[in-house]
């Protein structure tokens, strides 16, 4: 039997970040995942970096159509979706390469197999049994699956099966309009895909601010997707080379296409753990429970990243996970004090950050409102993107910034500037008075 200081289940951004910090401050660290190829998790290998790299691709495309309008001789021929699949597990093997010299020489030991609790300080793995004194849970997530849209990995997918199509659809109904449903709606109809999107809610993006989820769908409507809101898939029928649907809406409608991508949100994966084994409690949704030092209901353990109920963002999980392993080396409960953003790679790209006005109006807060529209920003208009606006929510008695919202060119850029507002409480007099480059995006503050 192995004995470690530490053991992390799962090597993801929370999973990985967790063990180089344990390990570089000389905490015995033992990282367990399924595989090598595992390394990376989702966020290296079916979400952000697969994903914002098909991105690049669908901007590009968008830049190249605006331009050659303007003079420089372009041709689209379409998109070689196959070589874009093969640059991208280029890219992949490279980052994974990267991250597994990193640990390597941090001196973190790697364990490939499926790991079980058998107490709240043993671990089976592959057979074998691990001791530990402390263990952080990173798992991850995985594609929540509709009873109705049973992912079979060929005419209904989910956003892993999108990095392995051969071929571009003619037509894609794409059932969800969070982060996941927008982003591949950008990507698509980039390339002339017919994209339907089919979406629950009464907006795009449901939690975000309902002018922001406007200005999305003006733009999504000029690129041609069809936006289907307040609307259930009701019926499937899959053949050999269709999708027939029929579509519960204002009106029900009935649409027939090539691909269905569910991308209804994501779980947490915590499947064959046997948490119970070492009285670890979930909620109703599955999520692991911590405190806000990310102690489960075992102190010596701790959950981070996607099996625990905070945002979906690698960003979130590094931080999650450089906390987690600070209180395992200090015997400290430190807590993520930081604002984290919320990035959107749509085409427009949307970011937000700290207080929302949907969120001020529920707790009752006074405040004021101030935007700029990308309009009067000369470089939006240099990039052929002057569409969107930047919105700052402020306090009404001494002009602090409390939140930040941007939808428009680089977006997900410039919000961290906002972010750092809002945690070094500075005034939007404070911001504004700044010296900014001209012409740049970020400027567009000067304007609020």
């Amino acid at each position: 039997m192995k004995q470690f200081q530490t053991v992390v289940i799962g090597a993801g951004p929370s999973g990985y970040e967790s063990a180089l910090e344990l390990a570089r401050a000389g905490v015995k660290t033992l990282l367990i995942d399924k595989s090598k190829e595992h390394i990376g998790g989702v966020c290296l290998n079916e979400g952000c970096v697969s994903t914002k790299n098909y991105l690049q691709y669908a901007e590009f495309a968008a830049k190249a159509s605006y331009f050659g309008s303007r003079g420089v001789e372009l041709e689209m021929k379409g998109l070689d979706i196959k070589a874009l699949a093969m640059h991208t597990i280029s890219l992949k093997d490279e980052l994974r390469t990267g991250v597994a010299w990193l640990l390597e020489q941090a001196g973190v030991e790697m364990l490939y197999g499926s790991a079980s609790f058998i107490d709240d300080h043993h671990l089976s793995v592959s057979d074998e049994t691990i001791e530990f004194d402390h263990c952080i849970i990173a798992t991850g997530s995985k594609a929540q699956e509709l009873s109705i849209l049973p992912i079979d990995g060929k005419r209904i997918i989910s956003s892993r099966e999108v990095f392995e199509l051969q071929a571009l659809p003619r037509s894609i109904v794409i059932v969800g309009g969070g982060l996941i449903g927008c982003e591949f709606a950008t990507f698509f109809s980039a390339f002339g895909v017919e994209v339907t999107m089919v979406v629950r809610g009464t907006q795009l993006l449901s939690s975000e601010d309902e002018d922001l989820s406007k200005a999305l769908l003006r733009a999504f409507k000029k690129r041609s997707i069809n936006i289907l809101l307040s609307a259930s898939v009701s019926e499937v029928q899959v053949e050999v080379e269709r999708v027939k649907l029929a579509i519960n809406a204002q009106n029900e409608e009935r649409i027939e296409c090539d691909l269905v991508l569910c991308a209804t949100g994501r779980i947490p994966y915590t499947d064959g753990l046997k948490l119970e084994n070492a009285g670890i409690k979930q909620s109703n949704k599955g999520f692991i429970e911590v405190n806000s030092a990310f102690q489960t209901t075992q102190g010596h353990i701790y959950a981070v990243g996607d099996c625990i109920d905070t945002f979906g963002y690698a960003h979130t999980a590094y931080t999650e996970g450089r906390i987690a392993s600070y209180n395992i080396i200090t015997g400290e409960a430190a807590t993520n004090t930081h604002i984290t953003p919320s990035t959107v790679f749509s085409d427009p790209q949307v970011a937000t950050c700290g207080l929302s006005e949907k969120e001020a109006k529920r707790l009752g807060l006074a405040i004021d409102v101030k935007k700029a529209y990308f309009k009067a920003n000369a470089k939006a208009k240099i990039l052929g993107d002057d569409a969107g606006f930047m919105k700052i929510i402020l306090s009404p008695q001494d002009g602090i910034v409390l939140g930040a919202s941007i939808v428009g060119a680089e977006a997900v850029e410039i919000i961290h500037l906002l972010s750092a507002a809002i945690e070094r409480k500075l005034t939007l007099k404070e911001l504004a008075g700044m010296i900014y480059a001209h012409p740049t995006i970020s400027e567009i503050i000067r304007n609020l």
